[in-house]
């Protein structure tokens, strides 16, 4: 199988060829010094993630990055932010702050790279193509944004397991910051907007409160029932 393509945008600086060197040793690496030439590259090369390396460029990179993302909207972003991470803001599907390792971000790009014998992912009504980003679910297809995809292949691939809050910001955002989860209620909600008939009343994804979240399948759902009808009086 051909090396993913990973585009990487940044100033030519010490730490941006650390990370340059360690990524062309796994993956085909296009290199870009701005936005707009990130963003022709992105069009032409369809790059499997894009890094943009904001903190080489003395900048927040925000503003980029919603360039990118409304760009090349099918394209995970990885942004290397240089925070605080409390107040950043950006459509990233993954942030890194300063410290981290080559070893990190090549974890991050492994995550979010979706290889060809992985595209679907089926669990009860649900069929995820994860490449495409899309859902289909009594036979409707719907266009998810990545985020939302990526939360909602981790409950897929999960069903009927709690899967905790913590874990979700770092699966899907790359942080441990817990001051501020508005973002992953936001996410919630589209996906029960999507899947559920009455959202404010959700038959699949189920709020556990005070941990997290659970995506139940129509036959899990059938066993609870049936369960709770059968006990005794």
């Amino acid at each position: 199988m051909d090396a993913a393509k990973v585009l990487l945008v940044g100033r030519n600086q010490s730490k941006a060829n650390a990370f340059a060197d360690a990524l062309k040793k796994r993956y085909q690496l296009t290199l870009a010094a701005n936005g707009s030439e990130a963003a022709a590259l992105a069009a032409q090369e369809h790059p499997h993630v894009i890094i943009l390396d904001a903190v080489s460029m003395r900048t927040s990179g925000e503003r980029i990055c919603r360039i990118l993302s409304d760009a090349v909207p099918g394209v995970p972003i990885i942004h290397i932010h240089p925070g605080p991470p409390e107040n950043a803001n950006s459509p990233a599907e993954a942030l890194l702050f300063h410290p981290f390792t080559s070893r990190k971000l090549v974890n991050s790009i492994e995550r979010l790279i979706k290889l060809e014998d992985d595209q679907h992912v089926n669990a009860g009504l649900f069929s995820l193509n994860v490449a495409r980003r899309t859902l289909e679910i009594h036979g409707q297809e719907t266009q998810l944004t990545p985020k939302a995809a990526l939360l909602l292949e981790l409950f897929l691939r999960q069903p009927g397991v709690v899967l905790d809050r913590k874990f979700l910001m770092e699966q899907v955002w790359q942080t441990d910051y817990m001051g501020d989860t508005r973002t992953l209620n936001v996410h919630i909600r589209w996906i029960r907007e999507i899947i559920e008939e009455n959202p404010g009343k959700p038959h699949y994804l189920k709020t556990v409160r005070g941990v997290g979240y659970r995506l139940d399948m129509p036959e899990q759902i059938e066993i609870l029932d049936n369960a709770v009808a059968h006990v005794p009086i």
